[in-house]
């Protein structure tokens, strides 16, 4: 009867450990997706500006003589520690499966977004690395760009829908 109670006095104590480094796991997951979240809206920002001026040198075209302009962009920095840590570990297997998809969606999202991202970095080097510029490869430019502005405001809709859900689970204060 002894080596009984001590197992389970064992796997209550292995289990409220489990749920502790579960919790801590969760947290470093929202606390990575508050910081994403202001990244992407950064992100939004600098490609709004980064429209308008290929939208001006579009309009401009036509015009003899070269505009200057300042073209800056930093580009979209998301981290993903926190659900490496989760997919690697295998900890987040006991909780809600709803909740563990929208993380798995997030991220997911994630690399589709820097894929998205990298084709028009691409695009913007072989039109700003080719001097004479026409009206269509601009129109090109400020599309995807446009593309990426739309994806990344439905990622970010979902991505605050995600850390509500994940702040409600974890019963802490925004």
């Amino acid at each position: 009867m002894g080596i009984l109670i001590a197992f389970w006095i064992s796997n209550v104590g292995m289990k409220y450990k489990e749920h502790t480094t579960q919790k801590q796991v969760l947290l470093t997951i929202l606390n990575e997706l508050k910081e994403n979240n202001k990244n992407v809206e950064a992100t939004m920002r600098n490609l709004d500006t980064l429209r308008s001026n290929f939208t001006r040198i579009q309009k401009n075209t036509s015009v003899r003589g070269k505009m200057m302009l300042s073209i800056r962009y930093s580009g979209l920095d998301v981290k993903g520690i926190g659900y490496e840590t989760a997919k690697n570990t295998g900890i987040l297997k006991d909780i809600d499966y709803k909740l563990v998809s929208k993380i798995v969606e997030n991220y997911e999202s994630q690399n589709s977004l820097k894929e998205q991202e990298n084709r028009m970095s691409d695009e913007l080097f072989v039109l700003i690395k080719n001097e004479r510029s026409n009206r269509s490869n601009l129109t090109y430019v400020i599309r995807l760009i446009t593309n990426l502005m739309n994806i990344l405001t439905d990622f970010d809709a979902e991505q605050k829908q995600l850390i509500k859900d994940l702040t409600v689970f974890l019963d802490v204060k925004s």
